[in-house]
């Protein structure tokens, strides 16, 4: 059935905040701030859209790029997105990476609506594509002060599929130099194969932890783990039902 498109937050910030820290803060149309979380895009037409609003943290102008991840590809579709210019679509897989050509020199104090996530499913609608966009600073390409919003296009939810709730994950320490993170989470209810799983800045996934019930608190070893930034998801069934932002330095 066709509907109107739709954003759904999906990822909910916690009380690390992770919507306050960021070189920009993101918005949907409707005004929420979406820093740290996952859009969701229902389709109905070929092409599916998301625009997001963005804005400068900070009282310094700076030029403003965005890279784009393909974290879950899906196999005959096409994608493509606007930052300063908007590109042509491309096949997925041939760009996994992909980082706009044109920066932005952002101000303060100014709302820029530039961006837009384009997907063409090609009848692939069924299967959900995840892409990460990642907002910074040309000066410091991967700085932890990076912003990202995960997008879904495609396999939309039900409602008598929706998972449970994340009422908790907290992290510490965070930042880690060196040290194993406590993960305490909690849950509204609890579904078998519910997990926190770990991502690197590129969308790669590292380290899958289940949770053996609706609350209790997992240990993450980073002995093997580089350092830099990191983003733990509580995850079922493929669906992110919160994020919490990691730094690891060393």
């Amino acid at each position: 059935m066709n509907t109107r498109y739709t954003f759904l937050v999906l990822a909910i910030t916690l009380a690390a905040g992770v919507s306050s820290q960021g070189v920009v803060t993101v918005r949907n149309s409707q005004g929420q701030v979406v820093n740290g979380t996952l859009v969701s895009a229902s389709a109905s037409q070929s092409t599916d859209t998301v625009k997001l609003l963005s804005r400068l943290t900070g009282d310094v102008p700076r030029e403003i790029n965005v890279r784009r991840y393909e974290v879950w590809p899906v196999a005959n579709t096409q994608n493509f997105f606007c930052w300063g210019v908007c590109y042509l679509p491309v096949a997925v897989g041939v760009n996994p990476t992909w980082v706009s050509q044109h920066f932005v020199q952002m101000n303060p104090n100014a709302t820029y609506n530039n961006f837009a996530a384009y997907h063409e499913a090609n009848g692939q609608s069924s299967s959900t594509a995840r892409f990460r966009f990642v907002w910074f600073d040309t000066a410091d390409p991967f700085g932890p002060d990076s912003s990202w919003v995960d997008i879904d296009f495609g396999g939309a939810v039900g409602l008598n599929e929706r998972p449970a709730k994340v009422i908790q994950l907290s992290a510490w320490p965070n930042p880690s130099n060196g040290d194993d993170v406590s993960l305490d989470y909690a849950l509204d209810g609890f579904v078998p194969g519910s997990a926190v799983v770990l991502y690197n800045v590129l969308g790669e996934r590292v380290r899958t932890m289940v949770m053996p019930g609706a609350q209790g608190r997992l240990v993450l070893p980073t002995s093997d783990l580089g350092a830099g930034v990191y983003f733990a998801n509580v995850e079922h069934s493929g669906r992110v039902l919160a994020t919490h932002r990691l730094v690891i330095t060393r």
